[in-house]
């Protein structure tokens, strides 16, 4: 904040300068004044301060007083307040060319009667200056020691917006950095439609977290001190707010723990916690992994969580462990809905991951998301497992699919589970070795077109968008497949064989 200081049309009220005469720049009357000081010399660049009444007798451009028109750019360039002058002495009159300038770029040229010393104006000026700052710095102490009371009573958040917007006459808002309203004053004020209005950043750990919004534009020195402090308080409130919903997480990531960890503690138990850390035990639980070899985008993440379980009117959880991610996600049956919670459900939960995926601009395109089977809150360890299990599957068979639920590959895993390794060996090698020599000989995806044939239920044109390759070369591939392999594909004995080796083959021994 700029040093407090007096306008130029007040300096002009005090006793010693009832004789002064504002000569030009009128406008500028309203700059303040926050220093005083000489010239001596005409050579002002680098010299001059923003604020400052510059006092002169003009002795040192008595020869060439047309430097005055310099001295008044400089002077305006810099922020100056004004240029005071004793021209009787030394100068017959100022230069016509100076007043121009002067009311040209709105800088006042003061005329002092020469009998006035220097000391007397520049003790009452900095007497005023110095009384004005002193002000602000006793109006500063008020406003911080009531707005911290209103902290240390833990008054809430919104009794300290009240009271900013009380001493500013004006409605004011806490945002977060999405744009959401934390509180406003008067509390139904949008602040989005406001049309003169300022943003002033709150910082907590060196990063800014939200933003205080003035419905005004213009501010005096007295209301920039009541900002200052009002951001000083309002970064005390976020991070109390943050302390208490980091130890909540905390306790609720101890939860999860034991949750994920056997032996699971027993169901009234995990029923009692689950209530008291808000993981209500009536709902049905889905957890979902979303997996990737870099470090999940956490923040995006969890402003995503958060709006969609305000929109569900649930409380969900994440937590993130190295280049995972793990998403506890609340599902009421629709029977169930008590006071409106978990009544607008629309998209399932895996819906709502599919378009997460799909905005590739929020950073989550290219992750693997595997999605568990619905379970009670005692249960989750096992919907855990099972979205781990489907991200496996999604990686080995099919990569493209970013987002897989375990129900939809659960007969794949089991196949791949149960399957003795030895003597599907065996049955493989009569099966499909000839083809997987051809695809090691050759470079070719003989085995891979096989599968992904056997998949889409033997539709070519299926087969063919999936590998990116023209119908004609889906169908080449199965004649050769034909060939090699000397098997019936219209079979459905066959079929069922050899999709189940490829199975086993992409899950267990291709990885």
């Amino acid at each position: 904040m700029k040093i407090p200081g007096v306008t130029v049309q007040e300096l002009m009220t005090m006793p010693v300068l009832k004789e002064a005469k504002v000569l030009s720049g009128e406008q500028g009357l309203n700059r303040f004044v926050r220093f005083i000081d000489i010239m001596e010399v005409p050579d002002l660049k680098g010299w001059i301060r923003e604020g400052v009444l510059l006092m002169t007798t003009a002795y040192s451009i008595r020869h060439e007083p047309e430097v005055l028109c310099q001295i008044i750019q400089l002077l305006h360039q810099g922020g100056a307040a004004a240029l005071a002058i004793k021209p009787t002495r030394f100068l017959k009159e100022i230069p016509r060319s100076a007043l121009e300038e002067s009311n040209a770029c709105g800088l006042p040229v003061i005329e002092i009667p020469a009998d006035i010393p220097y000391t007397d104006i520049t003790q009452r000026v900095m007497d005023m200056v110095l009384n004005r700052q002193a002000e602000l710095l006793r109006r500063s102490e008020e406003i911080y020691r009531t707005l911290t009371t209103m902290v240390l009573e833990n008054s809430g958040i919104q009794a300290v917006s009240d009271n900013i917007a009380e001493l500013l006459k004006a409605p004011v808002a806490l945002i977060d950095n999405g744009g959401r309203a934390i509180v406003t004053s008067p509390q139904e004020w949008n602040w989005m439609e406001a049309q003169d209005s300022r943003h002033f950043p709150i910082n907590v750990d060196k990063r800014t977290v939200a933003k205080l919004v003035i419905a005004r534009n213009e501010l005096d020195d007295m209301e920039q001190v009541g900002i200052e402090q009002a951001r000083l308080v309002m970064a005390l409130e976020l991070m109390r707010e943050k302390a208490v919903e980091d130890t909540e997480s905390r306790l609720r990531g101890n939860f999860i723990d034991e949750l994920m960890t056997p032996p699971v503690p027993l169901r009234h138990e995990v029923e009692r916690r689950g209530r008291q850390l808000g993981f209500n035990p009536a709902y049905d639980w889905e957890v979902a992994v979303l997996e990737s070899a870099t470090a999940p985008p956490e923040e995006i993440l969890s402003g995503l969580l958060s709006q969609e379980s305000i929109r569900r009117r649930v409380v969900s959880h994440i937590e993130f462990r190295s280049n995972r991610a793990i998403l506890f996600l609340p599902t009421l049956h629709p029977n169930d809905h008590h006071d409106g919670a978990g009544a607008d459900q629309g998209l399932t939960w895996a819906e709502t991951l599919k378009s997460w995926n799909s905005e590739k601009a929020l950073g989550t395109g290219d992750y693997y998301i595997g999605i568990g089977s619905t379970k009670k809150l005692w249960e989750l360890m096992q919907s855990y497992n099972e979205a781990r299990r489907a991200i496996t599957v999604s990686q080995r068979l099919y990569p493209d699919r970013r987002v897989c639920k375990f129900r939809d590959i659960e007969m794949h895993y089991m196949l791949g589970e149960a399957m003795n390794k030895e003597e599907f060996g065996d049955l493989f090698e009569r099966k499909l070795g000839k083809l997987q020599q051809y695809d090691r000989s050759h470079g070719s995806d003989l085995l891979k077109t096989l599968f992904y044939y056997l998949e889409n239920r033997g539709s070519l044109m299926d087969t063919a968008n999936y590998l990116f390759i023209h119908r004609n070369s889906v169908k080449y591939r199965l004649e050769r497949i034909r060939d090699i392999a000397d098997f019936d594909l219209n079979d459905p004995r066959e079929q069922f064989i050899c999709h189940t080796c490829l199975i086993h083959y992409y899950l267990r021994e291709h990885k």
